[in-house]
């Protein structure tokens, strides 16, 4: 039972040694689930995230700019909730929670990228990670740097979870270390 958690400020390379680390272990036949949130960007301007489910692909919105919502070529459902200049698009939830159901074989890691605020603020969400975290027998996860929900920290000690600062310092060799350390967790 092994959960690595990375954290760092923002654009560090938390998502490339995620996705990294993802891949090599899929590579091994090991089953993966969970889900990540990338940008949008349209003509250079991030207009929002997505949620997307690392086994089957599906997305939806996770939270939009308002000027964007008229243009985003579907309907969603916005959320009252806001994270800075962001919306919270209630459609979020059915891909997250989806995404962590985990597969019934030997080997299988749960993988989120990431959890924090605007993840956290679909309850049904917040649930779904908070249950995927307790049922993992192992999990990479990218953490915002300034994670604060008690529920989840609480999770993380109890499990011993690997805290990792990723740094432009350490990322280029990090990788095969967190691999080795996930396998062993397996």
């Amino acid at each position: 039972m092994l959960i690595v958690a990375l954290t760092g400020r923002p654009g560090v390379g938390k998502t490339t040694l995620f996705f990294s680390v993802v891949e090599e272990l899929k590579k091994e036949g090991i089953a993966i689930y969970g889900f990540y949130c990338p940008e949008v960007r349209v003509s250079g301007r991030r207009v929002g995230f997505k949620i997307v489910d690392l086994r089957s692909g599906r997305s939806a919105w996770l939270a939009i700019v308002r000027e964007f919502i008229d243009q985003c070529g579907t309907s969603i459902s916005l959320t009252n909730k806001r994270i800075g200049r962001y919306i919270v698009v209630g459609d979020a939830e059915s891909v997250g929670i989806e995404a962590l159901r985990k597969p019934q074989c030997e080997k299988a890691l749960l993988a989120i990228d990431e959890i924090g605020p605007m993840e956290l603020s679909l309850p049904r969400l917040r649930q779904g990670i908070i249950e995927a975290l307790k049922n993992a027998d192992t999990a990479i996860i990218v953490v915002h740097r300034n994670l604060s929900d008690q529920e989840i920290l609480k999770i993380l000690r109890e499990k011993r979870a690997e805290m990792i600062t990723v740094t432009e310092q350490n990322r280029s060799f990090l990788r095969d270390e967190i691999v080795k350390l996930l396998r062993k967790g397996m």
